[in-house]
């Protein structure tokens, strides 16, 4: 239950850390983190890639999309994306409603 909290829409009335930006942003970010270093290697971000994709493109496709993703976010030099670059890269989106899902009373 915890898990589909995070999808709620933001509440006006009421605050819940389950589903506030800050808890969406860490659980879009732990989906790309998949050893949980908290930074998004290559290999990381090709791997779900694959999972988002399958067979649509080719492995060279991924492999650029995946080069030309850290060369843009990673500011540090380190080949990896933090969780401080991906909030940066991500701040403009709308958060709150985009990771969010409208249940039924």
């Amino acid at each position: 239950m915890r898990v589909l909290a995070k999808f709620r829409p933001p509440s006006k009335i009421k605050e819940n850390r389950l589903n506030s930006r800050e808890e969406k942003l860490k659980f879009a970010f732990r989906m790309y983190d998949l050893d949980r270093d908290n930074k998004i290697s290559h290999a990381e971000l090709l791997a779900v890639l694959h999972m988002m994709v399958g067979t649509n493109i080719s492995e060279d496709q991924l492999n650029s999309i995946a080069d030309r993703t850290i060369s843009e976010v990673d500011t540090d030099g380190d080949a990896m994306i933090s969780y401080e670059e991906f909030c940066n890269v991500v701040a403009i989106l709308d958060v709150d409603h985009r990771l969010s899902i409208r249940f039924l009373s």
